[in-house]
Order: structure tokens, then C-alpha cells, then sequence
């Protein structure tokens, strides 16, 4: 009996990986193969539970905050071997956030402290940290001063760590950060390759998905430039802006920056279970020319594509422009729409679809 490995991303607004991933795999059963289910992310929503799964893991519940200071509870992961996985997104996740109260200047990513500081009481060997999907824009500030750096503005004031805080950053005291941090080894996906500050920066190119108006990211983007003086050349490389600038923060820990969906893959033994597999099926919500810088579909048609396994890349929506994907491996990029619809029928039924395409394209291969 042949086997298929459905080893999607998320479907935003339909279907997390895990749901996916099952949808996929009754659809290969449905055509009469055997189904391996491995649910990926791409270092933002859904990170933790997919190395969680992957790893047969555990998870811990940790009160935090989120981005703009309203309780909540967030998970921290835990492996067999005491690493723990640590999902930006819990607490500081734009998806956490109302529109009609998203306040870029407000929010903080001070809510991603206490899982650090869960994971080093725990005495966690290794922290992985995912950062996609954040609300904030404060440059990590609020992670690092919840972690016991102490910011200050010209009057000797210290700082909370808020986006409406980095252009008034004089000065920085690293003196107070947890000691153990520099005992543990940090791993963090970052998934761009942007500054800081500056055009391509964390401001002017993420802040708008934020809800950051043209007055706020020169406000912002002011502060992210002085921040980058005072953090210094630790922090300076590729991927600083990462979600509004926590990719610096980390760097400026000792993080060493993995692609979130390489990240992902590797800590979930995605090559062993493509080594077991006839055929590999992956998907995301929304499939285009970007999909094929670093995303998760890109990553998996790459891989394949170095073990001669052939991969068909599903999309609920599929741009005409995904050459690229072709050239990073896939073997086909097929819509799973069937027929004009609503957009929240499209959304419900979303399951319904990827089992169906994926005992379609099952059944030719048979």
C-alpha cells in the first residue's frame, strides 16, 4: 500500500495544521493508501503544537499578558528532553487583539517573558523561540526588560517597553538580565532577513499590518534606529526586524536564528517520516509567488525535491504566479476551491475540500 505524508501549514481562518493534516489523510485513505500525519508551522501560529505533537511532548500553561496588557493564559512547550518551545504568538499575537483595539504604540512584547523565565525555572537545556505573528513593534523591548534589562530615557526614567517608549530610549543596563540565560542555548526562527530600522525595517514594512499609521512608523522607526545603536553589533544581523523587532532582542540574548519552517521540520523528524512516504501532501490558505521565500510548502517541495519524493502543494487560494514553487520542487500547486462560493462557506467547508483533492490526486496516482 502506497503512503502519502500530509505535512501542511495552517489554513488561517479554516483549518489549523493538525485539522488539516487529517483532512489530507482521509482523503489518501479515502483512495486506498496509508496516511502519515504531520501537522508544520512556520515559526508563528501553530509552532508549539507542532513540535509538541511531533515530539510527543507536553504542555504547560503559563499566565502572562498579552500585547496590550490583558490577562491571559499561554502554553509553553515542553519535550522529553527538557527543551521547551517557546510561541511568541501565545501572548503577543496579533490574532489575540480585536481590530477595533489594536494600538501599535500601546502594545508590548513583555508577554513573552514569563514563558521564557517558565522555561529557565524549569531549567530548560535549550529554548526555541518562534516569533511570527506578533502585534507588537516595540524592538523586543518589552521581552528584555521583562527578562531584567532596565531601559532609560534622557531623564534618567526608566522605560516599560511599549512602541510608544522607543523614541524616547536613551540608554540600556544589561547588568540585571537573567544570569541564566547565557547558560542556555537559544535557538529563535526568524524568517526575513530585515533591519531594524530604516526603509526595510520593522516599522516601515511590518507596521502597517499592525495598524501603525504614516505618523507612528517615523515615530517608531526613529526609535528602532537609536535602539539599534544602543543594542550594538550583536544584534545587528540578518533578521533583526523579525516581528517588530524581536528578532534583534533575541540576537542581542545569543540567539541563534533558524528559518522558522526549517526550524519546524527539523524538530518534528520530518526527514525520517519523507523517507517512509510515496508521496508527500502539504498546503496552506493562501498560495502565491511569496510562498515560495521560506514559507512552509516551499520548504517541504525543497525537500522532496531532494529525495525524488514527488509533493503536491495545496492552496484554498492559488495566485497564477507560483513558478517558483515548481522550481523549488512541487510536482503540481492546485487550488482546493470547488466552485464559486461565499467566503465563509469557502472557509467552512475547507476540510471537506482538502479531503476531496487529496483523494483526487491519490486515486491518479494509484
Amino acid at each position: 500500500m502506497p503512503t502519502a505524508l500530509c505535512a501542511p501549514d495552517k489554513l488561517r481562518g479554516a483549518l489549523d495544521a493538525h485539522e488539516a493534516a487529517a483532512a489530507l489523510a482521509q482523503g489518501a485513505r479515502d483512495a486506498g493508501w496509508d496516511a502519515i500525519e504531520h501537522p508544520l508551522a512556520d515559526g508563528g501560529e501553530g509552532t508549539c503544537d507542532a513540535i509538541v505533537r511531533g515530539r510527543g511532548g507536553s504542555r504547560v500553561a503559563v499566565s502572562t499578558r498579552d500585547a496590550i496588557g490583558r490577562p491571559r493564559k499561554a502554553t509553553l512547550g515542553v519535550l522529553p528532553d527538557g527543551t521547551c518551545v517557546v510561541e511568541g504568538a501565545e501572548a503577543n499575537g496579533l490574532m489575540h487583539i480585536p481590530r477595533n483595539r489594536r494600538d501599535v504604540m500601546r502594545a508590548t512584547s513583555a508577554g513573552i517573558a514569563p514563558l521564557v523565565l517558565a522555561a529557565l525555572d524549569r531549567g530548560a537545556p535549550r529554548i526555541v523561540i518562534g516569533l511570527g505573528g506578533s502585534a507588537t513593534t516595540d524592538g523586543g523591548l518589552g521581552l528584555l526588560i521583562g527578562l531584567g534589562l532596565r531601559a532609560y530615557d534622557a531623564q534618567g526614567e526608566m522605560l516599560r517597553g511599549r512602541g510608544m517608549d522607543l523614541p524616547n530610549v536613551a540608554s540600556l543596563d544589561l547588568s540585571g538580565l537573567d544570569p541564566r540565560l547565557a547558560a542556555t542555548e537559544l535557538i529563535v526562527a526568524v524568517d526575513v532577513e530585515s533591519p531594524l530600522s530604516g526603509p526595510l525595517g520593522a516599522a516601515c514594512v511590518f507596521g502597517p499590518q499592525k495598524g501603525a499609521t504614516a505618523e507612528q512608523i517615523v515615530l517608531l522607526d526613529r526609535g528602532l534606529a537609536t535602539l539599534d545603536r544602543l543594542d550594538g553589533e550583536r544584534a545587528r544581523r540578518p533578521g533583526a526586524g523579525a516581528a517588530g523587532g524581536l528578532g534583534a532582542a533575541c540576537f542581542l540574548l545569543g540567539a541563534e536564528p533558524i528559518p522558522g519552517a526549517e526550524l519546524v521540520m527539523r524538530e518534528t523528524g520530518f526527514a525520517a517520516r519523507l523517507a517512509e512516504a510515496d508521496l508527500v501532501l502539504t498546503a496552506e490558505g493562501s498560495v502565491d509567488a511569496q510562498s515560495a521565500a521560506g514559507k512552509t510548502v516551499a520548504r517541504v517541495a525543497t525537500a522532496c525535491r531532494a529525495a525524488q519524493t514527488p509533493c503536491v502543494i495545496f492552496g484554498g487560494r492559488v495566485d497564477d504566479d507560483v513558478q517558483a514553487l515548481y522550481d523549488a520542487g512541487a510536482s503540481a500547486v492546485l487550488g482546493i476551491s470547488r466552485g464559486a462560493r461565499p467566503i465563509r462557506e469557502a472557509l467552512r467547508e475547507s476540510a471537506a475540500d482538502l479531503r476531496a483533492a487529496a483523494r483526487a490526486v491519490c486515486t491518479l496516482r494509484s
